[in-house]
């Protein structure tokens, strides 16, 4: 019998806040270990936008679990394979609709409004990163969320490693 929690590590990102103006990296995750997960799948819960509300999301990696040595993943390249190419968004109820990303990043808007988008990266694409001419293992990724500015919005995010390679009743934690 399939269980969830014997097979997928849940971290809870972010609680539930209101993420009205924000700082930006108040609504970026933490550092997330990919190193025994084949897949990080990240769940955005938003609730009422406005018109003029428009937060990039974006994916960065990172050598270590501090983050001193990141990148923000822009498009694929030499320089780090790794590249958000879609991402999920429901039209309505639990229907997710399969949307292309052509630069790696992505704008959640007013037509985002009271809805789930959901955003997978594969371990094994994650690859290197070049940064201050070094190159570094990127074992590590965080979602990042610009804020809605300001208007009040309750959003949550939900991080779940699945392919564990270590399965157990209770998966040991990822982020430290």
């Amino acid at each position: 019998m399939f269980s969830l929690l014997e097979n997928t590590k849940i971290i809870p990102v972010m609680r539930p806040i209101d993420v009205n103006g924000i700082a930006s990296d108040l609504m970026t995750t933490e550092w997330i270990c990919m190193k025994n997960a084949e897949k990080a799948t990240w769940v955005v819960n938003l609730g009422v936008l406005t018109s003029t509300s428009n937060a990039a999301v974006k994916i960065k990696v990172a050598n270590n679990a501090s983050g001193t040595k990141n990148k923000t993943i822009s498009s694929a390249s030499a320089a780090c394979p790794a590249t958000l190419d879609h991402y999920w968004k429901t039209s309505s109820g639990d229907t997710l609709a399969k949307t292309s990303v052509s630069s790696s990043t992505f704008n959640i808007t007013k037509s985002s409004d009271a809805k789930y988008i959901v955003i997978e990266m594969e371990a094994a694409k994650l690859g290197t990163f070049v940064a201050s001419s070094v190159t570094y293992q990127a074992d590590y990724v965080a979602l990042s969320v610009a804020t809605v500015g300001a208007h009040a919005c309750l959003a949550s995010i939900d991080c779940y490693l699945t392919g564990l390679r270590y399965q157990q009743q209770v998966p040991p934690t990822a982020i430290t």
